[in-house]
């Protein structure tokens, strides 16, 4: 930035700065899968162009797949996912954006050069903590629908606090011709690790889908 206000951590991390939008929490909540998949309607409509982020914590080991992002542009109205035929959890989420509202009554306000607020300080924000790409294989089963379940894994303890982002755990997978795979999310506590599962016909082995973790910041 050539002017405006920064602010870095002791770590020399920007944290807050006069150009650009942090990550701010929306809503948050619970939610339950009573064995058919979840719902979740926001509060209030989300008026951003682009989908809202939605992270979720799922409270115990849960397969999670076809994960929508409900509404349009404009009017986003919440989110919804599938998973096994009755399994039962519950959890929390939040849905969050580069989109600071005008909420507190006294603190410190931000906004850009076209009079975009930037910064409220009574706005919750989150902060993204890691980002999965590398993926280790492992395996092939082979279903009762005579397709195929691939598995990978990574480094990823889930007793940490973090959420998953679920925007692009809906994404198909390309095969390795014209067939696409569907993508799963598979939160494997007894083993502190999250696994993912493409199950198709001709699913490469290499997996290329990342995985984004947030943390809301209190």
């Amino acid at each position: 930035m050539s002017h405006g206000l920064t602010f870095t951590n002791s770590n020399d991390v920007v944290t807050l700065d006069s150009e650009f939008s942090r990550l701010v929490v929306l809503y948050k909540g619970t939610f339950v899968n009573g064995g058919s998949g979840a719902g979740v309607s926001f509060p209030a409509v989300i008026t951003s162009a682009e989908p809202p982020l939605v992270f979720v914590r799922p409270s115990s080991s849960c397969t999670m797949c076809f994960c929508r992002i409900i509404g349009s542009p404009g009017a986003w109205t919440g989110f919804s996912f599938q998973g096994t035929v009755g399994q039962v959890y519950s959890g929390s989420y939040f849905a969050a954006a580069f989109k600071a509202s005008e909420v507190g009554t006294y603190g410190l306000r931000l906004w850009d050069g076209a009079a975009k607020i930037l910064f409220d300080n009574a706005n919750p924000c989150a902060q993204f903590t890691k980002t999965i790409t590398s993926w280790t294989y492992l395996g092939v089963t082979q279903t009762g629908q005579g397709s195929y379940q691939l598995s990978w894994t990574a480094p990823t303890p889930l007793n940490t606090g973090e959420y998953m982002l679920i925007n692009n755990i809906a994404m198909d997978v390309a095969g390795s011709t014209s067939r696409q795979g569907n993508q799963y999310a598979v939160w494997d506590y007894a083993n502190n690790r999250l696994v993912m599962q493409v199950v198709g016909f001709d699913i490469q082995t290499t997996l290329y889908t990342p995985v984004v973790w947030a943390k809301p910041i209190s």
